[in-house]
């Protein structure tokens, strides 16, 4: 059972509602690879999806998985992961919910369609639905009103399909939800011993023939990065700007035009008091956090320091400041709480005010008003503004001369031979990762500097701070030091390997011996020198993990018994082993509330509900003639 809950998240359910709901416009967007084929992508009992609707489903996948690592997938992350099956398995599972609907009767009326476009966000403006927006954005995806409502039409029947399924089960029996959280709740305790590779680190002596194997084997490992000289020439914008002059009338219009960048908004100063209760929280805790607080409230109107209260009372991290939440703009903090800061007069404390987080007192210290800042105060940045607005295009126009002239004249030294005024910029050796500073660290400016071979020049780079040319005088590939060069880094690592791999044997050969009838990892502790620790009761999902025993072994430690007592395996946590044997196994200590009752329930019924699911999918899989084009296989 828990075994599945593990595993739910990947779930043919899960995915099903998020295809279904996701919108927009997985059948009839615009493709990029395959969207000229005329043969179907995939056939699925003769209902064909092209290669437009593969291609547009690919797509949004891959997207979306990027949006996950901030835009950019991981090279070879794709491949890894298998998108390309992961979308054929969805668009055939999405068109079996669809035969299955219609063959068990299942419709989706014109009103059904009408009541989902009109509920969308994306069509919404301040009085609700647009029309006009609804079209714009349809139109603006070459998209039909048509076309898009089949394609939701198609939607809406796979999810009445997954409901309708899913509907077979409805029911948790007592049993069932008392097992589940026994399961859950209980308790194990492991003795466990570890076995720091550190420790063996002086046994290990180093033979020289084996060091120098283990230095060939392993030589790239000590590689130098590769190193570059240069010659430059600088544009940057500060340089070129500082030329510039600006009158006061430019400074004047400018000023007028962007008063709203000088507006400094109202600010407050404020600090709470934070009792916590969440929306899961049960209403009995609600209500005993709201009764602390309209107690503490006492305290604070009958002239105890509010500050004082806060720290020994608040559940937030702001406690040991008092409560103290510094000053902040309007819009900043949660909208219960802001509207209430934002009402108050200095030095005014409120009663409770319900957040997502709980119940607060807010005391208001100071308000800081608006103002819009003067010409003045403001002038020096003004003028650098728009120096650099007019410097950035004659950079531009001044590092393309040069180049032009560089390339004409045959080389940068011959350049700056007829050039005695033009100082060209020099640097030492360096890396990638340890640049200078000023423009060279600038990545494009990197970047460019080590694609280059020895004597090439580069064409005109633009940085962050405006253009550069850049040479390289010199070049040091990467390479293999000498193994006296780097000895002691090597003797180093070597000994470590040597003792991780000492350490692994220790722990595998107590494991052996602890398969011993009569052995006890007590007596092999006391008999080999190691501590045997206790790791007290262990929970499954323990928020606030206070065992010596690593957190991230738990689960292996639940699955011993006493018929099965000693971990297969030994688990390696910050380099080092660990080996454990099964102490005992507890029930719940505390029973089931109401509030857990009914949540095991429901995750009962979830459960149940995509078993059935499942099921229904395999089958009609199993039975259907699918047909997969083999320019997929390349794709």
């Amino acid at each position: 059972m828990l075994e599945f809950l593990r595993k739910r998240a990947q779930s043919f359910i899960i995915q099903a509602i998020v295809v279904m709901i996701a919108l927009v416009f997985i059948f009839w967007g615009v493709g990029t690879n395959l969207m000229n084929r005329q043969e179907a992508a995939i056939v699925v009992d003769k209902e064909e999806i092209n290669f437009q609707e593969f291609q547009q489903a690919y797509d949004q996948a891959y997207s979306r998985l990027a949006q996950q690592f901030g835009g950019t997938l991981p090279k070879g992350l794709a491949e890894t992961l298998n998108i390309k099956q992961q979308v054929i398995n969805q668009l055939v599972q999405e068109a079996l919910l669809r035969q299955g609907g219609q063959e068990m009767g299942l419709m989706v009326s014109s009103n059904e369609i009408q009541k989902e476009v009109e509920s969308m966000i994306q069509f919404q403006e301040d009085t609700g639905f647009s029309m006009e927006r609804y079209k714009a954005i349809l139109a603006s995806n070459r998209l039909s009103p048509e076309k898009y409502e089949k394609s939701l039409s198609y939607e809406l029947l796979g999810t009445k399909t997954v409901e309708s399924i899913a509907a077979f089960s409805q029911s948790a029996s007592d049993f069932e939800i008392k097992e589940l959280y026994n399961l859950e709740k209980e308790t194990v305790s492991v003795s466990f011993l570890v076995i720091d590779p550190e420790t063996y680190q002086a046994d290990i002596e180093i033979n020289e023939q084996d060091l120098e194997q283990w230095y060939k084997d392993n030589g790239d490992s000590y590689k130098t990065e590769k190193q570059v000289k240069l010659t430059y020439l600088p544009f940057t914008f500060d340089d070129i700007g500082a030329k510039i002059t600006i009158d006061e009338g430019s400074v004047d219009t400018y000023y007028d035009q962007h008063l709203t960048e000088y507006q400094i908004p109202e600010k407050r100063h404020a600090r709470h008091i934070l009792f916590k209760a969440g929306p899961d929280d049960s209403e009995e805790t609600h209500q005993q956090q709201m009764q602390k607080a309209e107690e503490v409230l006492e305290k604070a109107k009958s002239g105890e320091e509010f500050a004082k209260l806060a720290e020994l009372h608040s559940e937030g991290p702001t406690a040991v400041s008092g409560g103290d939440l510094g000053f902040f703009t309007q819009g900043q903090m949660v909208k219960p709480f802001d509207d209430a800061v934002f009402s108050m007069q200095v030095n005014e404390i409120s009663g409770p005010v319900k957040t997502d987080f709980g119940y607060h007192l807010i005391k208001l210290e100071e308000i800081q008003l608006g103002h819009v800042q003067t010409k003045d105060e403001v002038q020096a940045d003004i003028i650098a503004k728009l120096q650099l607005e007019q410097a950035k295009p004659i950079a531009l126009q001044v590092a393309n001369s040069a180049y032009e002239a560089i390339i004409s004249s045959g080389s940068l030294k011959a350049y700056l031979d007829g050039q005695p005024d033009v100082k060209a910029l020099t640097t030492d050796f360096f890396t990638m990762s340890t640049p200078p500073q000023g423009l060279t660290a600038d990545p494009a400016f990197v970047e460019t500097a080590f694609a280059l071979k020895e004597k090439e020049l580069s064409s005109l780079v633009e940085t962050g701070d405006g253009y550069a040319i850049i040479s390289a005088t010199a070049v040091k590939e990467q390479q293999i030091p000498q193994l006296a060069d780097v000895r002691e880094a090597v003797e180093s690592d070597y000994r470590g390997e040597k003792a991780v791999e000492k350490a692994k044997s220790e722990a595998e050969a107590i494991i052996a011996a602890l398969g011993e009838t009569g052995t006890t990892i007590a007596s092999i502790g006391e008999a080999k020198g190691f501590t045997v620790e206790e790791s007290g009761p262990l929970t499954k999902n323990d928020q606030d993990h206070q065992s010596s025993f690593p957190q991230t072994l738990v689960q292996e430690a639940f699955r011993l018994s006493a018929s099965d007592p000693v971990v297969q395996e030994p688990g390696f946590v910050d380099q080092s082993y660990y080996v454990y044997q099964f102490g005992e196994r507890k029930s719940p200590d505390t029973a089931m509330t109401e509030d857990e009752k009914n949540r095991y329930r429901e995750l009962l019924l979830q459960i149940k509900q995509q078993q059935v699911l499942d099921a229904w999918i395999r089958n009609r899989q199993a039975e259907a003639d699918i047909t997969i084009h083999k320019s997929l296989e390349n794709f």
